[in-house]
C-alpha cells in the first residue's frame, strides 16, 4: 500500500520563520526551539513499514504529491491517507487539508483516516463539513483503521525517520506515555474526552530499548531527553514500577549518555505533576530520576498552601528548576493571577537568599484559558476564544478589575519578552508585571507600543539595568494617569476602559473620532502605534 502522512501546516510556517528553521545552524539550537513531532502520525508509520507499506509523510498541501497535469492519475494516487489534527482553533486550516486531499485517493472518501485531538473532540462537526467521520480518541488496534492484526498501535515505537530534524524536536528526544488518561475532570480540559479512560500503567521499556537499538544512529540511538506526555502520572498506583522502568532504560538520576561529550539523561514530565499527589512518598520515588524541569501548576490562589508545600518538598528532595503553568481568564481574576505570581517571586526571593549552593528556581508560566466549548454550551469552540463582558459599571477598576481582552493580550506580550515565562530572576520579574498590585493593573492597561519597548519608554533605571539609559518616561506618565483614574473612575474614563477592553482595532478608531477629552485622546492614539 501507498500510504501518505499528513500534518497540516498550522505551525507558524511564516517564510521567514521556515527560513530559519531550515537553516544548518537550526539543530544546533536545539529541540526546545523547535516543532513537536506528531507522534500518532509516527506511530502509524512504524505500523505500516511492519506491514511492508510504503510511506511518505508531508506538512500541509502539496499538490505534488497526486497531481502531475492529470488530478485524478492513477499512478499519482494514494491508498491511504492519515491526517492527524491538534487545536480547535485549526478548524479551518484542518478542513481545507482535509477536502484537499480528498483528490489524493480519487475522491474515495473511505480511504482518508482523520483522528486527533481536534477531530475527537469535534467529530460531529468535522464529518457535517468534509464527510469523513473521524477515528476518536486513541488508536489501539488495527481495526479501527479496517485493517487486521494484534498490534497495540499506541506502543509502537515512533518512526523519528519521517521527520526532518531541522524543523522537529527529535533531535536529542525520546517521547513517550507510561500513562494514559487523568483521573481529573477539570471543565476547561479536553482529555477525559480524548482519553477517558485513566490507563495506570504502561509499560514503556520495549518502544524505548527499539528506538536506542534503531539504525541509523544519527536519527536514533542514545537520546539524553526523554518527554513523558503523561497527564497525571502521580495518581498511578503504580508510580514505583513506572520509574523502575525509567531506571532500567538507564534515565536514572546519575544516569548520562555514552556518547561524547557525556550528556546528563533527564526526564521531563511535560504536562506536569499534580500537586496534590507531590508527597514525601511519591517524592522517594521520583527522586531517583533526574526530572528537569518540575512542572507543577498552580491555577487557583485557593491551592496556595498545597502548592507552596509541593515546592517547598520538591526542594528539599533535591529538585532545582521548576516550570509551574498558571491558568488564568477562566474564574479567576488579575488580581488571584498577581497573587499566585508573588508567589513564586517570593519563592525565588527566598531561595536565592538561602543560597546553600545553587538555588532553585521557578519559571512562570500563565496560560490563558482557551475554552474548548463556547459561550452557550452547545458545542466545540471552534476558534478557543473566550468572550469576555466589558465592566464598565464599577466605581472602582482596581478593585473590580475583571479579564477582559485588553488585559489577556497584555499578559501575552509580558511573556513574550522571556518566550512565553516569567523571568525566575526575581529583579526581571518584579519589573515585567510589576511591583504591586497597582502597577500590575496599570500595565494590563497599557499600549502595546510603551510595554514592549520599556528600556525606551521607561525613565526609572535598576541596579541590575545598569548599562540602560534612562527612557523618555513616558511609561512612568501612563501609570499616573491610569492610578487617578480606576479608583474614582469618571464618566470619561468608564468610556475609555470600554474602548479599549474590546483590544479592537475599529472600536479605539470610533473612540478617536468621538472622545472630547483630550488627555485620553492622547493615550488612545498610542493603541494605534506599531513597534
Amino acid at each position: 500500500m501507498r500510504i501518505l502522512l499528513v500534518e497540516p501546516d498550522y505551525r507558524r510556517s511564516s517564510i521567514s520563520f521556515r527560513a530559519k528553521q531550515l537553516s544548518e545552524d537550526a539543530k544546533k539550537q536545539g529541540d526546545e526551539r523547535l516543532w513537536y513531532p506528531p507522534l500518532g502520525l509516527m506511530k502509524l508509520s512504524t505500523f505500516h513499514k511492519r506491514r511492508g507499506d510504503d510511506i511518505h509523510f508531508v506538512n500541509g498541501c502539496d499538490p505534488s504529491l497526486f497531481s502531475d497535469g492529470d488530478l485524478f492519475s492513477t499512478s499519482k494516487l494514494w491508498d491511504r491517507v492519515y491526517i492527524t489534527t491538534l487545536f480547535t482553533f485549526d478548524w479551518n486550516n484542518i478542513v481545507k487539508t482535509i477536502n484537499f486531499y480528498k483528490e489524493a485517493v480519487g475522491g474515495s472518501t473511505h480511504k482518508i483516516m482523520v483522528g486527533g485531538i481536534m477531530a475527537t473532540l469535534m467529530a460531529e462537526e468535522l464529518f457535517e463539513e468534509t464527510g469523513i467521520y473521524p477515528i476518536k480518541g486513541v488508536i489501539t488496534t488495527p481495526d479501527q483503521i479496517g485493517l487486521d492484526g494484534n498490534d497495540d498501535i499506541d506502543l509502537l515505537p515512533p518512526d523519528y525517520g519521517i521527520l526532518d530534524p531541522r524543523l522537529y524536536a527529535i533531535n536529542d528526544t525520546y517521547y513517550g506515555y507510561s500513562t494514559r488518561g487523568c483521573t481529573q475532570s477539570c471543565p476547561w480540559c479536553g482529555v477525559p474526552k480524548i482519553e477517558p479512560e485513566y490507563r495506570g500503567y504502561i509499560d514503556i521499556k520495549p518502544a524505548i530499548n527499539n528506538l536506542i537499538h534503531s539504525e541509523p544512529k544519527e536519527v536514533y540511538g542514545e537520546k539524553s531527553k526523554l518527554k513523558l506526555m503523561d497527564n497525571n502520572i502521580l495518581a498511578s498506583p503504580h508510580l514505583e514500577k513506572i520509574i523502575d522502568d525509567l531506571v532500567s532504560l538507564k534515565y536514572g538520576r546519575d544516569d548520562c549518555t555514552e556518547s561524547q561529550p557525556k550528556k546528563r539523561k533527564v526526564i521531563d514530565f511535560n504536562q506536569g505533576l499534580d500537586a496534590t499527589h507531590v508527597t514525601e512518598d511519591t517524592l522517594k520515588i521520583l527522586q531517583r530520576i533526574n526530572i528537569n524541569p518540575m512542572r507543577i501548576a498552580f491555577d487557583r490562589i485557593q491551592e496556595k498552601d498545597q502548592y507552596v508545600k509541593a515546592l517547598r518538598l520538591s526542594k528539599e528532595y533535591g529538585f532545582k528548576v521548576f516550570s509551574n503553568y498558571m491558568l488564568y481568564g477562566w474564574k479567576d481574576t488579575p488580581r488571584d493571577l498577581y497573587e499566585r505570581l508573588v508567589v513564586n517571586f517570593q519563592l525565588n526571593e527566598e531561595w536565592k537568599k538561602n543560597n546553600g549552593g545553587k538555588p532553585a528556581v521557578i519559571y512562570s508560566y500563565p496560560m490563558r484559558f482557551a475554552p474548548i466549548f463556547d459561550p452557550e454550551g452547545t458545542g466545540e469552540n471552534k476558534s478557543r476564544d473566550r468572550v469576555y463582558e466589558v465592566n464598565d459599571d464599577t466605581s472602582d477598576f482596581l478593585k473590580d478589575a475583571i479579564w477582559n481582552k485588553r488585559f489577556v493580550r497584555n499578559i501575552e506580550v509580558i511573556k513574550g519578552a522571556a518566550h512565553g515565562a516569567i523571568s525566575p530572576t526575581p529583579e526581571y520579574a518584579w519589573r515585567a508585571i510589576g511591583h504591586s498590585y497597582k502597577e500590575f493593573i496599570a500595565n494590563l492597561y497599557m499600549p502595546e507600543e510603551l510595554l514592549r519597548n520599556r528600556n525606551k519608554h521607561e525613565a526609572k533605571t535598576y541596579p541590575h539595568d545598569t548599562n540602560r539609559e534612562p527612557g523618555t518616561g513616558k511609561l512612568e506618565e501612563f501609570r499616573d494617569f491610569i492610578y487617578k483614574n480606576i479608583e474614582k473612575p469618571t464618566d470619561d474614563f468608564k468610556t475609555f476602559h470600554r474602548i479599549i477592553s474590546s483590544n479592537l482595532m475599529p472600536s479605539i478608531k470610533k473612540g478617536i473620532r468621538e472622545l472630547t477629552n483630550s488627555e485620553m485622546l492622547g493615550w488612545l492614539k498610542y493603541y494605534l502605534k506599531k513597534d
